[in-house]
């Protein structure tokens, strides 16, 4: 039995040639492999964006979104802060364009951080231009944890203005009465709260540390409020 096991295993050595391993050749930078050099981790090159730097038109860097910066706030002929959307809405009478934005208007005053909003004044007398004008008087939620809650009731009107084919909209009178009651609260217009001299910091590259979060709220909700309707009298 054990000459018949070595000759066997003898048989098995000799018809299987013998394979010797050669190691990979380490190629830098590459995805390919060359034939019969066996396999090749790929060492992909890592491609690193520069990050584009954004700066004032004195060249400071700016530390903020551009948008809540330098010429994000207007004021009107009255010297008060007003936001004014001019969409059109082709192929739409006015009657079309009045409905939609009641309905949406009619929906934005229940929203979960209202206060006391409310529809004010409609006027669909003449057909040439129609009106809805609406008081809102909501909460502007800046930070909210289990622990704390920073807000600010703030109140302003939204004036649509509608004829064939035509909106105009202008979110103007803002007043913020913050923390009532309490030393650090205040109630103040929009003019004392959110132009660039309260607001910004002196170098205007960034937000300043106790009004920039009312400025950065107040912006926000308006680009909320316009843009959900200007793709509502665009469809």
């Amino acid at each position: 039995m054990k000459q018949e096991a070595e000759k066997l295993k003898k048989n098995a050595e000799n018809s299987v040639p013998a394979t010797k391993l050669v190691p990979a050749t380490k190629k830098e930078n590459t995805t390919e492999t060359s034939e019969g050099a066996g396999w090749v981790v790929p060492t992909m090159t890592e491609e690193v964006e520069e990050k584009k730097v954004e700066k004032t038109a004195e060249g400071v860097v700016l530390k903020e979104d551009p948008k809540y910066l330098a010429g994000a706030i207007q004021l009107n002929a009255e010297g008060k802060v007003e936001f004014v959307l001019d969409t059109q809405a082709s192929g739409k009478s006015a009657d079309e364009i009045y409905n939609i934005v009641f309905q949406y208007m009619s929906k934005l005053i229940k929203n979960e951080q209202n206060i006391n909003s409310r529809i004010a004044l409609v006027n669909r007398n003449n057909k040439n231009e129609q009106i809805i004008a609406c008081i809102m008087d909501e909460w502007f939620v800046f930070n909210q944890s289990f622990i704390s809650l920073d807000r600010s009731e703030t109140k302003y009107q939204l004036v649509a203005t509608i004829s064939d084919n035509h909106l105009h909209l202008s979110m103007t009178r803002i007043v913020f009465n913050y923390e009532e009651g309490r030393s650090t609260g205040f109630k103040e217009p929009a003019e004392n709260v959110i132009t660039d001299k309260y607001a910004l910091t002196k170098k205007k590259n960034d937000l300043a540390k106790i009004y920039g979060k009312f400025r950065r709220g107040t912006i926000d909700r308006k680009d909320q409020i316009f843009n959900n309707l200007t793709k509502l009298v665009r469809k």
